[in-house]
């Protein structure tokens, strides 16, 4: 699940897949700013057939925060 959000991250900020590891934080690592998360938290929706609520997006901190939702969601 890591390579496929990574690749939706580098879609969306350019950062290399290589790059995007489990411990980065959206913000302060990744540079993503809120628009961008948008675009993230929507292609991430898309690509694996789940809803993200907009609530939840302030939980995501880490690359580890959203694929653990994503993965409670898929379970």
């Amino acid at each position: 699940m890591l390579a496929e959000l990574a690749g939706i991250v580098h879609r969306v900020t350019g950062h290399a897949v290589e790059e995007v590891r489990l411990e980065d934080t959206f913000v302060d690592e990744l540079r993503v700013d809120s628009l961008a998360m948008v675009e993230i938290l929507e292609g991430a929706a898309r690509h694996f057939g789940v809803r993200i609520e907009d609530e939840d997006a302030k939980y995501f901190v880490r690359v580890q925060d959203l694929v653990d939702y994503l993965t409670a969601r898929l379970s």
